[in-house]
C-alpha cells in the first residue's frame, strides 16, 4: 500500500497511483555495502596490481610491496610508491567509493574503486600515509569495524606513526610518495589464521603467496618494468625490496619463436564514429626442450594454463591464460600466445570490468580473429607440440623396449594364430591366401624391422593419421605398426609403457584386428577395410579428446 505524503502529493497519468516527492538523498547502508564490496571478486594478485596501477598513474618510478607475520601471527601487507602524494583533500577523495574521475583518460585507474575494493577483499582496515607537495605527511583509514559500528561513511584520520614514516621514506626519501597499509587481514591465506599450528607456517604460507606474486607482476607490468620498452614509462616494482624481473611471456628473444603478426592493426569503430586500433599478434613458442636455457624454459611456464589470449590495455596486461570462449584450453595448443592489445578508447567496445581484468569483444571481432587471423598459427602449435610429443613418447619407448613382451608373446603364438597365408611378392604386395582364395593382395612389406620387432613396429606416422596398420615382414611374418603419434598411444599407452602385460594385451589387440582382416579380406572389400581403420582412428581421436595429458615432463638436460 502506497503512503500519501501529505505536504506534497502529485497525481500521475493513473488517477490511482501517487507520486510521492522528498528533497534528500536515498543513502546507500554503509554498513551493508561496505562489507558487501569484499565480494567482488579478486584474487590477491591482482588486487595488488590493481594498487599498483595507481602508483603508475601518481608517476611513481619505485613500488615496494612487504608482507610480514608479527609475533602473535597477524599478517600486514604494505605497498609504498614514490609518486606525486596526496594532499588532505585528495587523500579523502581517493579514499572515496566511486572516486573523482581522472583528467588522463589513459589512466590505468579506471572506475575509482580498485583502491577500495581490492583492498578490503582481503582485509578489513586500511590506511593511506601520504605526503603531497607541500610536504606535510598525512594519514587516513577506512576500518569496517569502525563503519559498521557507526553505519557512517566516516574514514578516520589519524597521525602516521613513526615506522610509517619511515617505510614511506624507505622508498620516496624526503619527497612525495604514498604507502598504502593493510591490517585484519583476513582472508589472504586459503585457511583462517586459527588453522596455522604456528607463525613459522603462516610465514610459510605467506612466503609462497609473495613467489606467486612475484611472477604476476613480472608478467603484468612487463612492458613497464623493462627498460628498454619505450612506449610506456619505466618502474621498478619491488617485493621486499628486491626487484620483480619483466617476464615477456612471448619469449621474443628465443630463436625458435615464430611470430605471427596482423600487417595492420585491426580498426574498431567506436559509437559508430572514430576508429581506434587493436594489435593482433600470434607467437608459437619453442617446445621445453628447444628453449636456450632451462631457465628461460621455467619462466615461460608453459601449460595448457598460459595458452590463449594476452590482453594488454595500455600496455598493462589485464587478461591471459584462455581463449576468450573462442574455444577450449587444450594441451596441443599450449604453445600459441596471442598478443591483443588496446588503448583505454576501447574500453566501452570491450566492455572492460571493474578488476581490469576482463573483456567481451564483440562477437563479429571474434569471428573475424577466429576466420582471418588465428588458423596458420594454431596449426604450427599444434604441429610442434605433436612433434615434439612424439619424439617423447618414442623415447620412453626406446629407453624402456616397451613392445619387448608382445613381440615375443605373438612370435610364439602366431602360428596358432593366424589364419591366413601371405608370401610377399613385390614392395608391397602380397600372395594373399585365406578362406576367400589366393589372390595378389595390397600390403606394405616392412624391411629393416628389429630380430625383435618383427610383430609389432611402432612408427612415427601413418597415413591418414590411423593407429594401427597391417603389414608384413620381408621374412613374412605377419605384423602391425602402431603410430605413436596417434592420441591412443600417447594418452593410452604412454603412461602404462613400462607395464608389459597391459602394453601386450593392447598389442595383441592391434594385432588380432590385423589378422581378422587378413583372413577375411578379398579383393572386392580391400578399401572398405581401409576405410574401416581410418574411420575408427578417427573416432578414437575425438572420444580421448577430453582426457588428460600424461605427464611428459621429461626435460632432457636434467
Amino acid at each position: 500500500m502506497l503512503v500519501e505524503n501529505v505536504n506534497n502529493p502529485a497525481k500521475t497519468a493513473d488517477a490511482n497511483v501517487i507520486e510521492e516527492k522528498f528533497d534528500d538523498e536515498i543513502l546507500p547502508d554503509a554498513d551493508r555495502v561496505a562489507f558487501g564490496l569484499r565480494d567482488t571478486g579478486y584474487d590477491f594478485n591482482t588486487a595488488v596490481a590493481d594498487i599498483i596501477d595507481n602508483s603508475i598513474t601518481a608517476g611513481a618510478s619505485k613500488v615496494d610491496i612487504s608482507m610480514n607475520v608479527n609475533p602473535k601471527g597477524d599478517i600486514s601487507v604494505i605497498i609504498t610508491d614514490n609518486g606525486c602524494g596526496m594532499n588532505m583533500i585528495e587523500l579523502r577523495n581517493a579514499m572515496k567509493y566511486g572516486s573523482k574521475e581522472r583528467d588522463n583518460k589513459k589512466s590505468l585507474s579506471k572506475f575509482g574503486l580498485g583502491l577500495k575494493t581490492a583492498s578490503t577483499a582481503f582485509c578489513r582496515c586500511f590506511s593511506l600515509v601520504s605526503r603531497g607537495s607541500d610536504g606535510v605527511i598525512r594519514k587516513i583509514q577506512w576500518d569496517l569495524d569502525y563503519i559498521a559500528q557507526v553505519n557512517r561513511w566516516k574514514p578516520k584520520t589519524m597521525e602516521p606513526s613513526k615506522s610509517e614514516v619511515n617505510i614511506l621514506e624507505s622508498i620516496s626519501g624526503d619527497s612525495t610518495g604514498t604507502v598504502v597499509i593493510w591490517e585484519k587481514v583476513d582472508r589472504l591465506l586459503a585457511k583462517g589464521l586459527e588453522d596455522y599450528s604456528t607463525r613459522s607456517s603462516i610465514q610459510n604460507a605467506v612466503k609462497n603467496k609473495k613467489n606467486k606474486l612475484r611472477y604476476h607482476l613480472g608478467v603484468t607490468f612487463q612492458r613497464f618494468i623493462d627498460k628498454n620498452y619505450t612506449e610506456c614509462p619505466n618502474i621498478d616494482i619491488m617485493i621486499d625490496m628486491v626487484p620483480v624481473e619483466a617476464i615477456d611471456p612471448f619469449c621474443t628473444i628465443e630463436k625458435e619463436t615464430l611470430s605471427y603478426p596482423l600487417k595492420h592493426p585491426l580498426k574498431i569503430k567506436v559509437d559508430g564514429k572514430k576508429t581506434f586500433p587493436v594489435k593482433l599478434c600470434a607467437y608459437v613458442l619453442p617446445r621445453p626442450t628447444d628453449f636456450s636455457t632451462p631457465q628461460a624454459r621455467d619462466k615461460a611456464k608453459i601449460s595448457v594454463n598460459t595458452e590463449g589470449f594476452y590482453v594488454y590495455r595500455e600496455n598493462r596486461l589485464i587478461h591471459y591464460g584462455d581463449w576468450l570462449d573462442m574455444f577450449s584450453n587444450e594441451p596441443h595448443y599450449s604453445l600459441l600466445r596471442v598478443e591483443f592489445s588496446f588503448g583505454s578508447e576501447l574500453d566501452s567496445a570491450f566492455n572492460v570490468d571493474i578488476k581490469k581484468s576482463r573483456i567481451l569483444p564483440a562477437e563479429e571481432i571474434m569471428d573475424w580473429i577466429k576466420n582471418q587471423f588465428i588458423a596458420p598459427p594454431r596449426r604450427e602449435a599444434n604441429d610442434r607440440y605433436r612433434i615434439g610429443t612424439t619424439k617423447k613418447v618414442e623415447k620412453k619407448s626406446e629407453n624402456i623396449d616397451a613392445h619387448a613382451s608382445s613381440n615375443r608373446n605373438i612370435e610364439t603364438m602366431a602360428p596358432k594364430a593366424e589364419e591366413s597365408k601371405m608370401i610377399p611378392t613385390g614392395k608391397d604386395t602380397a600372395e594373399l591366401t585365406n578362406g576367400n582364395g589366393t589372390f595378389n593382395h595390397k600390403i606394405e612389406i616392412v624391411s629393416g624391422a628389429k630380430q625383435g620387432e618383427m610383430r609389432v613396429i611402432p612408427v612415427d606416422e601413418l597415413p591418414y593419421g590411423n593407429l594401427w596398420q597391417p603389414c608384413l615382414t620381408k621374412e613374412g611374418k605377419h605384423a602391425v605398426k602402431i603410430n605413436r603419434s596417434h592420441p591412443f598411444y600417447q594418452k593410452v599407452y604412454y603412461p602404462i609403457l613400462s607395464q608389459s602385460v597391459m602394453v601386450s594385451g593392447i598389442d595383441s589387440l592391434l594385432w588380432a584386428l590385423c589378422e581378422a582382416e587378413n583372413s577375411t579380406v578379398n579383393k572386392d572389400t580391400e578399401e572398405y577395410y581401409e576405410d574401416m581403420r581410418t574411420s575408427v582412428s578417427r573416432q578414437l581421436n575425438k572420444l580421448l579428446k577430453d582426457l588428460p595429458e600424461p605427464d611428459m615432463d621429461e626435460r632432457e638436460d636434467e
